[in-house]
């Protein structure tokens, strides 16, 4: 046996190769190491740049206060706030403390100028829900209804709120100034310039007026009386066609009225000026038995067709229309 001398290297050996399991069915395919997750820098110029620098410095905590308070002021229009809320944030104060600061901000009392009123007129401010869901009946109501763009603005609705107007009013009022200007014959809009309401100003009229409503509505069928008047080529005074309007005279029932009237009144005229032992009988004479509903009247137009009748002896009947055929011919009031 060979002996190893000392101070000789032992032969050299090679270490081992170790042995790995293998799993089933074979060495598992390569895969490459997905790529570090690499931030990408904002744009130069986007406007949430510094923003997201301010935040960095954030904890988590503060960063949810953040986000949701942005995102419920950017709903209510108010994004303009967000650097505000940050500050806030930064400086220690809660998201309910910040809420309520930031409705003290000229920016908030501007947003929500109709609850600004409210309190001077001693109302009941309106919540941001409530405020926001009354705006948007307001804007559907402008919206469905056709009226002129230049009302559906959060200044107009401001307004409104401020007023205490419900969507249900203004829903009649809208009602009122569609009936009076889109839908109005010319003879309704021409008695209501004769009135002092001009024809640009009349939805603004039964909007904004600061009469009630039920006043606005009398206004509208006031008008509508002297448009029925002037439909038949007569005139009516302000003061019997409101008259008229109080006592429940509708549209439809003024143009029969004066219908009636135009066709009466030229014999009505001619009769009166023959007999002037009877009462005469002119148009306010006819506006009162046919609009107002006058007794009186009535009997004043009778009488004169008695009276024709009696100097005529029936023959008024045979060679032309009689006064009284001619009153009696025509349907009903």
């Amino acid at each position: 046996m060979a002996t190893q001398n000392p101070g000789q290297p032992g032969p050299s050996r090679t270490p081992p190769i170790p042995v790995t399991a293998q799993p089933p069915g074979g060495p598992a395919p390569y895969r490459p190491a997905p790529p570090p997750v690499v931030a990408q820098p904002l744009p130069p110029d986007d406007p949430n740049k510094d923003l997201e620098r301010e935040l960095e410095g954030l904890p988590g905590e503060e960063r949810d206060a953040y986000a949701a308070l942005k995102t419920l002021f950017d709903t209510y229009d108010l994004g303009s706030l967000a650097p505000t809320i940050l500050r806030y944030l930064q400086n220690g104060f809660g998201a309910d403390t910040i809420t309520i600061l930031l409705q003290q901000t000229p920016e908030y009392k501007a947003r929500f100028a109709g609850n600004e009123q409210r309190k001077m007129q001693g109302l009941q401010v309106l919540t941001p829900a409530e405020y926001l869901s009354t705006e948007a009946s307001y804007k559907q109501l402008l919206r469905q209804n056709g009226i002129d763009p230049h009302f559906d603005t959060q200044s107009q609705y401001a307004e409104w709120i401020g007023k205490d107007v419900s969507p249900n009013e203004l829903q009649s009022r809208v009602n009122m100034a569609v009936q009076a200007s889109t839908q109005a014959p010319p003879s309704v809009t021409q008695y209501l310039n004769s009135l002092g309401i001009h024809t640009g100003d009349i939805a603004s009229y039964f909007l904004n007026d600061q009469t009630p409503t039920p006043q606005l509505q009398l206004k509208l069928n006031q008008a509508q009386i002297g448009g029925a008047a002037l439909q038949n080529n007569l005139t009516v005074s302000a003061a019997d066609s409101m008259r008229y309007a109080q006592q429940g005279v509708s549209y439809q029932q003024a143009q029969s009225a004066y219908q009636r009237i135009s066709d009466i009144l030229p014999t009505a005229k001619r009769l009166s000026s023959i007999y002037k032992s009877q009462a005469p009988v002119n148009q306010g004479t006819l506006q009162e038995e046919f609009l107002g509903n006058s007794g009186t009247a009535q009997l004043a137009r009778e009488r004169l067709s008695q009276q024709e009748q009696a100097a005529f002896s029936g023959e008024s009947g045979v060679n032309k229309q009689s006064f009284q055929q001619q009153t009696s011919a025509v349907p009903g009031f």
